[in-house]
């Protein structure tokens, strides 16, 4: 019996050191897995403060070149409307009208002829816009791109065409005068299209369009108005303008 007893023990110590092992080897891998998660958790944790570090450098940098482009797009806008500082269009002349003289003479014959004014402009030059001729039924001709040789006859031109738009006779003629814009002033002007449009139902208000695409609007007896948001100005106008 005590030799059974002792064989036991000796059988049980056994399978108590072999298991006692296998849980130390098992803490072991355990630990050393544990220590490895650490380190790639570190290599991950800084792979992503140097990829965040990029990322925030890529972003200054791009936010550095939209400011540039702004930048340029704005001088590049200054200086096509300076070149155009001298230009007006002039729309509605029928195609071929012009032939046998040169667009430049004809076009200060008409300007003088239609405007009134009380001598010929000096115009540096004249030409229709690109395009193939239009001469169909109901296809508007193309316009006279014309350079006043000086500024102060260009302004005046101006003014006696919008004197003449203000007239039944002008608004239903077939020649109308305007400024020769950039694309994006013409753009930024023609979304006041309603408004304008609501304007001329309402009498004793003056108003008109301040460089490059401000409403300028005057109720009689009443503040000036000024608007840069088309919206702004047609809320104004059905809100505070009663129409004539």
């Amino acid at each position: 019996m005590e030799k059974w007893a002792r064989s036991l023990e000796e059988s049980t110590r056994a399978q108590f050191e072999s298991l006692y092992g296998e849980v130390r080897l098992a803490g072991e891998k355990a630990s050393n897995l544990a220590t490895k998660m650490d380190e790639r958790e570190k290599e991950v944790d800084e792979t992503l403060n140097g990829q965040s570090d990029a990322i925030a450098g890529m972003e200054g940098r791009l936010k550095k070149m939209e400011k540039e482009m702004l930048r340029l797009k704005g001088r590049s806008e200054d200086l096509e409307a300076r070149s155009r500082r001298n230009n007006i269009r002039v729309v509605g002349v029928k195609e071929g009208e012009e032939a046998g003289r040169r667009p430049s003479d004809f076009v200060a014959s008409l300007l003088k002829e239609n405007l009134g004014l009380a001598a010929t402009p000096t115009l540096d030059r004249a030409h229709r816009t690109l395009g193939g001729r239009r001469d169909g039924e109901g296809i508007p001709p193309r316009a006279f791109v014309v350079r006043c040789h000086y500024f102060t006859e260009k302004e005046e031109i101006l003014k006696k065409a919008r004197e003449m738009e203000r007239t039944p006779e002008g608004r239903r003629g077939k020649i109308h005068i305007y400024p020769d814009y950039t694309q994006e002033v013409n753009s930024k002007r023609a979304a006041f299209k309603e408004a304008r449009s609501l304007l001329r139902t309402r009498k004793e208000v003056r108003y008109g369009m301040r460089y490059p695409a401000t409403l300028v609007i005057t109720p009689e007896g009443l503040q000036t108005r000024l608007f840069e948001n088309p919206k702004d100005a047609v809320e104004y106008i059905r809100k505070e303008l009663n129409p004539g």
